[in-house]
């Protein structure tokens, strides 16, 4: 793929946030995967990942979402990921059934509500 994917950190409500944007596949998925594990590690509670800005992932990064899911739930803390279905990350995650292993939301403030 041709896309620079970029990553960044936010918050919603003290919540660490990771955006994602543009394209994640072979090429940079352990970007991605290093991205996340230093704000996993720098942070406590859940994680909320927002794929809405993706505009297209393969299956190394559904492994990647699936294992850092692993790994949060070790320690045990949760990954929520946000992707709205009409979204090319939201029809992928949906299509692939990824919802049964992690948990998937509309929006990041869907995210963020369901932790009460």
């Amino acid at each position: 793929m041709t896309d620079q994917a970029t990553f960044r950190q936010e918050a919603i409500k003290g919540v660490p946030l990771v955006v994602a944007s543009g394209e994640i596949d072979l090429s940079n998925v352990d970007q991605f995967k290093s991205f996340v594990r230093e704000v996993a590690a720098n942070e406590s509670g859940p994680l909320v990942i927002s794929l809405g800005g993706l505009s297209y992932l393969d299956s190394h990064m559904l492994e990647a979402l699936v294992d850092t899911a692993r790994r949060l739930r070790t320690n045990r803390r949760r990954l929520l990921v946000s992707a709205p279905t009409e979204s090319p990350a939201g029809h992928i995650l949906r299509l692939t059934g990824i919802e049964l292993a992690i948990e998937v939301f509309e929006s990041d403030e869907a995210a963020i509500d369901s932790l009460g």
